[in-house]
């Protein structure tokens, strides 16, 4: 029927995704001879080679490059078709599995996911909450399908499309002596205790960047992993903190005050997803709906 074997290229597209014939043999259940061997019967059967071994490593040929590509979407199909058979089978509704932060769940997952539930009633939604950059080893390590999230350093194993941009803020309590500010240095914020959010935060990489790139200490810094908590803190006049602005709510303003910093700080939000998984028919709908509502000024 054809002139490669459907197995080997699937086998193939896992050597190359993972970088490793043990790894590949390891997810497949698979012995590595029986894995090389699937790479060598699909060298003969394309008439090329397709990967050049090298001491602790391999290399694509320009061919295997070529290769790799219609593999991947080989693979991406199989997949679809795969949870599309077992869906028929157990007349299951579509899962869709997204990943975001604490602050995002409140302030913009229930019109999203409200919005797209409406449109399609049938896929089912799971929600994960975490740290940025845990939500996004979540994508990678497959337990979640799509993050939204800022993330500086992403994998060349995901797409990264841009969501929002986001102010990043002052906030102190109503009766701090900053307060009545129009505008404030983070010099002028680091004389006071900064909370901040904690390790894996792309609100805290940003605040810490700016910080050092100016050479600023910061009088006593505390790290909080609750946004909530970290209001709170501030309002009681305990200290002072930078977030996103869109996470003050209206009503929090009356024990809150909400400052622009005259070195202004964003965060770039993405919504971020595996390569692999972009002919996934669920995901595409997902996408087009964030696209349909930004063209619209919704988000």
């Amino acid at each position: 029927m054809f002139s490669y074997s459907l197995n080997s290229l699937i086998v193939f597209h896992e050597v190359v995704k993972l970088g490793s014939f043990s790894k590949a043999a390891e997810t497949l259940f698979m012995t590595q001879p029986g894995v090389s061997n699937h790479i060598m019967q699909l060298e003969i059967q394309t008439g090329h080679k397709l990967i050049n071994r090298e001491k602790g490593g391999f290399t694509l040929t320009k061919e295997g490059k070529v290769i790799y590509k219609f593999a991947e979407k080989i693979e991406a199909t199989a997949k679809e078709l795969e949870k599309t058979i077992k869906a028929m089978k157990n007349q299951e509704r579509p899962l869709l599995k997204i990943a975001t932060t604490a602050v995002y769940s409140r302030v913009i997952m229930p019109f999203l996911l409200s919005s797209f539930q409406k449109a399609y009633p049938e896929i089912m939604i799971k929600l994960d909450l975490g740290s940025s950059d845990d939500m996004v080893k979540s994508v990678l390590t497959m337990e979640n399908d799509v993050v939204i999230a800022s993330n500086q350093k992403v994998s060349k194993k995901l797409y990264c499309l841009p969501f929002v941009r986001e102010e990043l803020v002052a906030i102190t309590g109503s009766n701090h002596p900053l307060a009545d500010r129009e505008a404030i240095s983070l010099s002028e914020l680091a004389k006071y205790p900064l909370v901040i959010r904690e390790e894996g935060s792309a609100t805290r990489r940003v605040v810490l960047s700016a910080l050092e790139t100016q050479g600023i200490k910061p009088k006593n810094l505390i790290d909080v992993k609750s946004t909530e908590f970290i209001k709170e803190w501030v309002a009681q006049g305990r200290g002072v903190s930078i977030l996103i602005k869109r996470a003050v709510q209206q009503e929090e303003e009356r024990s809150l005050r909400v400052i622009p910093l005259k070195e202004p700080l964003y965060l770039e939000v993405s919504v971020i997803f595996l390569k692999s998984n972009k002919y996934d028919k669920v995901l595409q709908k997902f996408m087009e709906h964030i696209k349909e509502l930004k063209a619209k000024s919704l988000l």
